[in-house]
């Protein structure tokens, strides 16, 4: 595994570089350290830390889908992506235990009046105390395979590709193959942007049109995912434009919030089942979780009359950045 600088030695270093392959390079040497920040305080059980280890891994393979197709970096990024979502997938259930044990709980006592609210209580923690342990126990044995080890060596090697570019005189790594040559400019970054956010807001229309509630999560899900890429990209070019970066992306966290308030409400409805059909529960109880669930889809169909509004704001401040 090779060693990279330390993220604000580096980023200092290249600030003045434009070439488009050093945005990506500093980004992800800066993910690389929040990879290797996280992984000691996951396995500390620290708060928070399998969501920053989530974020660094989906913030690297956003990244590397928008990004290494124009850089003739396609061949190695392939399977990275893959192993970079195998990665996030194995750290999701414990980020969403960790998530809805804190959400459903909060719920349960802000509602005073809730039928059997001490039983409720009793079987939320319960059932999340049993989940946590699981998903803990997945978690570990993710940062203890072969396969996150080879994961980190293959995205210190892009590193390394891409710093070798950079550097005079011909690169000793092998040259980029398929369609794509690697000379990509910083017009073709923002190119490809423009294309992320032409593909959200696609996304985004087709939620009016969704036919019921499980059709428009779907969708509303789907919107979420591009939304995400679209943000790492925008971070990853921010040196072409720091100010306008910075404004776009004041709007897009707005969006965002609308989006994982959203998320957050259709995963507590999908644990609020799996709590009325893990253990038994008398009449009270049973009635208390549904008064929870219903709270939850009322919550997400506030969301999603947001949505549209949220994101013509979020474009409109990201325009800008690509004309």
């Amino acid at each position: 595994m090779s060693t990279t600088q330390a993220p604000a030695v580096e980023e200092r270093r290249s600030r003045k570089s434009s070439e488009p392959g050093d945005f990506l390079r500093r980004y992800l040497q800066r993910e690389i350290h929040n990879l290797g920040v996280a992984d000691s305080a996951v396995r500390r059980d620290e708060p928070e830390a399998i969501h920053d280890m989530r974020k660094a891994a989906r913030r690297a393979r956003s990244a590397l889908q928008a990004y290494a197709p124009g850089l003739g970096l396609t061949e190695a990024a392939q399977p990275l992506v893959l192993d970079l979502r195998w990665l996030g997938r194995r750290l999701s259930e414990a980020r969403d235990v960790e998530v809805q044990w804190q959400r459903i709980i909060t719920r349960i006592t802000e509602s005073a009046a809730l039928p059997g609210q001490e039983s409720v209580y009793a079987r939320v923690n319960e059932y999340f105390a049993e989940q946590a342990q699981v998903a803990r126990n997945s978690a570990l044995g993710a940062l203890d395979s072969d396969r996150y080890r080879a994961l980190l060596d293959s995205l210190n090697g892009i590193v390394d590709e891409l710093a070798a570019r950079s550097r005079p005189g011909p690169s000793t790594h092998a040259p980029a193959t398929g369609a794509a040559t690697g000379n990509a400019t910083a017009a073709d970054l923002v190119r490809t942007l423009k294309q992320l956010a032409t593909k959200v807001s696609k996304r985004v229309d087709k939620v009016s049109d969704s036919g019921s509630r499980t059709e428009r999560d779907e969708r509303i899900h789907r919107a979420r995912k591009g939304a995400k890429r679209m943000r790492y990209a925008m971070e990853v070019i921010r040196p072409l434009a720091p100010k306008r970066t910075k404004r776009a992306l004041g709007h897009f966290n707005d969006f965002q919030d609308v989006l994982g308030e959203f998320q957050d409400s259709a995963v507590a409805r999908e644990r609020l089942l799996g709590i009325l059909t893990a253990r038994d529960h008398t009449a009270q109880s049973s009635f208390g979780l549904g008064i929870l669930y219903q709270q939850e889809l009322r919550i997400g169909d506030e969301q999603a009359e947001r949505l549209d509004g949220q994101w013509r704001a979020a474009r409109k401040a990201a325009r800008p950045l690509w004309r």
